[in-house]
């Protein structure tokens, strides 16, 4: 057989399974963990809301890359390959038609489970903390719970970092409003509207609302870079290349803070 001939057939078994690859495994996202170590991702994927969503709809991630990952495995015996792959999931592919396309033009939406105000347009248009948001930053409990949920450890450590224990960054009415009926306290009814009006501030009863401080050891740094913490107190830059350009998920660096009715304080003030 000619060399011609050779070359001829080997672009047509190059080709074919090129395009076997790209038309029948690649699409089908239980092929996903045949090579990737992505079990837990993949069983939580399976009971969510998403699972009639294909994994390539959302993460960013072609067939040639995979292709390409698929000879240097077989030619260099895992040397060159990573079976945990970082991929990212642009917002465009949350947002597209058919999908969640209406988050940003809708306000003031009430999560009723948790009877928290949230408004997608203002986080995703707008800076925070000097950071700019992808939908993957508060959906990113995709191991601990439910396939793409929001991680309220998340919301916590936005929302309280760097303020005292008994303060909150946006303030208290900014997530919740207080109780409209009067509650029952140390065996007394209370009144949060009264006493809202009467001026009492959130923290004179509510002494003690987080535990934590949400910092982040430079000893964090050495779970992906040796030796590289020259960058570690300019904020602004780690967090341009972790959050804004890499959706590295806030909670690798970050210690987790705690929120709720930690502390009260012993008098609180009996309204009528």
């Amino acid at each position: 057989m000619s060399k011609k001939a050779i070359l001829i057939a080997l672009v047509f078994v190059v080709g074919g399974i090129y395009i076997y690859g790209l038309t029948v495994v690649f699409p089908s996202s239980k092929n996903c963990k045949v090579c990737h170590f992505i079990a837990p991702y993949y069983k939580q994927w399976e009971s969510s809301t998403h699972n009639k969503v294909p994994c390539l709809k959302c993460h960013e991630y072609s067939a040639t890359r995979a292709l390409v990952g698929q000879f240097r495995q077989f030619m260099f015996m895992s040397a060159q390959y990573n079976p945990r792959p970082l991929t990212n999931l642009p917002d465009k592919n949350c947002l597209q038609p058919g999908c969640h396309d209406k988050r940003l033009v809708e306000s003031k939406v009430t999560q009723t489970k948790r009877g928290i105000i949230f408004d997608h347009k203002t986080h995703f248009t707008e800076m925070k903390r000097g950071i700019k948001l992808h939908c993957i930053n508060c959906h990113s409990d995709i191991v601990q719970g439910s396939h793409i949920s929001v991680s309220m450890s998340v919301c916590f450590l936005c929302h309280f970092k760097g303020v005292s224990h008994d303060q909150a960054v946006t303030g208290c009415p900014s997530c919740h409003t207080s109780p409209k009926q009067p509650i029952v306290v140390m065996g007394k009814t209370f009144s949060h509207d009264n006493a809202l009006k009467a001026g009492y501030k959130c923290n004179q009863c509510h002494a003690r609302i987080t535990i934590g401080d949400g910092v982040t050891s430079k000893d964090k740094c050495f779970f992906c870079h040796v030796e590289r913490t020259e960058k570690y107190n300019d904020v602004q830059f780690v967090h341009e290349k972790h959050v804004t350009q890499k959706q590295i998920d806030c909670l690798w660096c970050h210690s987790r803070i705690e929120h709720g009715m930690i502390v009260m304080a012993k008098k609180i003030p009996i309204l009528k």
